[in-house]
């Protein structure tokens, strides 16, 4: 049905001709065919896009931070004026433009963030260390030259670097093609509303603030912000090394571990780069039921990690972190390209959408012709 919309920049041209009996430069129709073909293709990537990419998050850390004062640039304009005997003649001017202060980091995934005084001083004076004195020179820059500062996580011996104190995790997210959730796949999972997420006690991805997200997330359980804090930072130096994101679902054992799979369906399995462990947790702590998923081909680690979980007894942070950090590095994530092979139809408002775009330009182009 969609390619349909490929026959409208045709019709259009059909029309010109016959229906307003537009005889004119045979280059306005070609024109008009080749640019209807790209708006066309244009609109179906767009919606096609918009169907079919979805967000994964990805961890990482703070790898510098800067500083820039504020400075005044000379802008250089020329106006043309005119003499009392009708000459003409240009006249250079220099215009002051103000660039107040800034702050902003990098992370380790080289993605540049703005930031603010407070976080900027907060990693300032957390990693302690000799920073930079940064200069800008050039004759656009007013008094010639600028200044600004900037420390860097690689100015750390190999040992503190290693030091998860001196890590400052950062959540990135990226876009990538996920053709299962958009198809009628025997992969694909079943659908959940929020209203029904809330209703069985599921929980929603948690949201990114002051640069970072939860890694321990619960509606049934308080969890210590320091020991989320500590997992967050599994996330942003541990994890990336396996392609990994991971989440750790804390419920009521009361809910039963039926409740895991409701979880995976909600999130529509998940994104190809999460392992998710789920575990059931009494009034005491004592952890009563555990599993994991994710979209790795080799399960084995996600059934091991349930099982150690489970064999615990009572939840104890420090054990499972330091569990996880060795136990998960050699997990692999699921290589979506394996499943180009999906067949993804858009839905009928896209289909739509397509259509209303490029029968709007198709007809703004023959009245553009017509003129």
């Amino acid at each position: 049905m969609i390619f349909g919309v490929y026959l409208l920049p045709v019709i259009a041209c059909i029309l010109l001709h016959f229906g307003f009996e537009y005889r004119g430069e045979w280059y306005v129709y070609l024109w008009l065919c080749l640019f209807g073909e790209a708006t066309a293709a244009g609109a179906h990537y767009f919606f096609y896009r918009q169907h079919t990419y979805v967000t994964e998050y990805l961890g990482s850390i703070v790898k510098s931070i800067h500083y820039e004062e504020d400075w005044v640039e000379l802008v250089e304009t020329t106006e043309t004026r005119t003499d009392g005997n009708g000459h003409s003649y240009q006249v250079k001017k220099i215009r002051e433009k103000y660039h107040p202060e800034k702050y902003y980091f990098f992370s380790s995934l080289d993605t540049k963030f703005k930031c603010d005084y407070l976080f900027y001083s907060y990693v300032k004076n957390l990693w302690r260390i000799s920073g930079y004195t940064d200069s800008w020179s050039g004759s656009s820059i007013k008094g010639g030259r600028r200044y600004g500062k900037s420390y860097r996580f690689n100015d750390f011996p190999p040992a503190e670097e290693q030091n998860i104190d001196n890590w400052v995790p950062v959540t990135e997210t990226h876009k990538y093609k996920n053709k299962i959730r958009c198809s009628n796949s025997i992969l694909k999972h079943e659908r959940i509303d929020e209203q029904q997420a809330m209703d069985m006690g599921l929980v929603d991805y948690p949201e990114i603030i002051d640069f970072d997200a939860p890694c321990i997330i619960s509606r049934d359980r308080t969890v210590p912000e320091e020991i989320d804090r500590y997992f967050r930072k599994f996330n942003a130096r541990i994890a990336p090394k396996s392609e990994m994101r991971l989440y750790i679902i804390l419920f009521d054992e009361s809910r039963g571990i039926g409740i895991t799979e409701h979880q995976k369906n909600y999130w529509q399995g998940g994104n190809k780069n999460e392992f998710v462990l789920c575990i059931g947790l009494n009034y005491r702590n004592n952890v009563k039921w555990a599993r994991a998923f994710s979209w790795a081909d080799e399960q084995q680690k996600e059934v091991d990690v349930a099982q150690w979980v489970i064999n615990q007894g009572t939840l104890n942070w420090e054990k499972l972190f330091n569990y996880l950090s060795s136990h998960l590095s050699d997990w692999k994530r699921k290589e979506f390209s394996d499943f180009n092979y999906i067949n993804v139809t858009l839905p009928l408002w896209h289909t739509l959408g397509v259509y209303g775009i490029s029968a709007a330009e198709n007809a703004l182009a023959i009245c553009i012709a017509l003129k």
